[in-house]
């Protein structure tokens, strides 16, 4: 980084900051801290403007001629002799290559800016300057690829953008086929898709809430319709339910804590549950009841 604007205050140098983001520079502001309670007044040169040391050249052109369209020279007094007094006089020109010069060092021209002026350079600057910061820093899309079994064979890929995950693709049994995609918004888990008995359809579909598991359907035979659902809190089971072709329940099973504490079943087939069972903590039925038709 090098030094190519000593601003009076942070609104000039905000105003040469917007002027080299148009111009497609990257530009720093340093030393704006130190206004304080200062407000807009002059803060010995300490706010200053600096870019990449390959922008330099061409960011310090920019500015000459800025300043040289700013201040015509039939407006610029003659610069006084030196009577001892100017100490720029003592100031070589190549004394420090990284300090920018002003055209007219020897007196200060009066800026041609008003506080209106000098308000609606430093929002427009900061805007630009903010967009061009978010776009340097946004990382290129890419994907990750990992091989579990050491068989030189993608086992699972992942695909980013601005660097978080958007995909999850997964050969869990090794057969050279995706049985596993998750889906993500955000960087958090949105969707599942599985095929669980590997014959290359993804059966099963989950959701997410929060980033944890809130429900999960089984399409067996692929016609759209569930025959298996569950529902989910905190990524615990609460409900199993199974349908026939027709989309009635016909066993419904209810998890307290992630133990099985009863179900209901329908034995004959005609849509209606007629039958309740209850559970002990192993699992094992205490109870047996039948339900009343409706």
């Amino acid at each position: 980084m090098q030094i190519v604007y000593h601003a009076a205050h942070s609104a000039d140098a905000q105003l040469v900051r917007g002027l080299l983001a148009r111009e497609g520079i990257q530009s720093f502001v340093f030393g704006g801290a130190l206004e304080g309670g200062a407000g807009l007044l002059p803060v010995g040169g300490s706010v200053r403007v600096e870019v990449a040391d390959e922008h330099v050249a061409k960011a310090r052109a920019i500015i000459d001629e800025w300043q040289a369209a700013a201040v015509p020279a039939d407006e610029v007094e003659d610069e006084p002799a030196d009577d001892g007094f100017n100490d720029t006089a003592a100031v070589k020109p190549d004394d420090d290559p990284n300090l920018y010069k002003p055209l007219h060092r020897s007196k200060p021209v009066p800026s041609r800016f008003g506080v209106p002026s000098l308000v609606l350079a430093l929002v427009v600057g900061g805007v630009i300057g903010a967009v061009l910061t978010a776009a340097a820093k946004r990382p290129e899309p890419f994907t990750g690829r990992f091989d579990f079994d050491g068989d030189g064979k993608t086992d699972e890929t992942v695909f980013y953008s601005n660097g978080l995950p958007e995909r999850m693709e997964t050969d869990r049994n090794r057969d050279g086929k995706i049985d596993q995609i998750v889906y993500y918004e955000d960087g958090l888990t949105s969707t599942i898709e599985r095929d669980d008995d590997f014959d290359g359809y993804r059966e099963g579909k989950g959701a997410y809430r929060h980033n944890q598991l809130s429900s999960y359907t089984m399409d067996y035979d692929g016609d759209g319709e569930p025959e298996y659902r569950d529902r989910a809190l905190f990524d615990v089971v609460q409900v199993q339910e199974w349908q026939d072709k027709q989309g009635r329940v016909i066993k419904r099973m209810r998890y307290v804590g992630g133990r099985l504490v009863d179900d209901q079943l329908d034995r004959d087939g005609d849509g209606v549950m007629d039958i309740e069972r209850r559970y002990d903590p192993i699992g094992e039925i205490t109870t047996t009841r039948p339900l009343p038709r409706p």
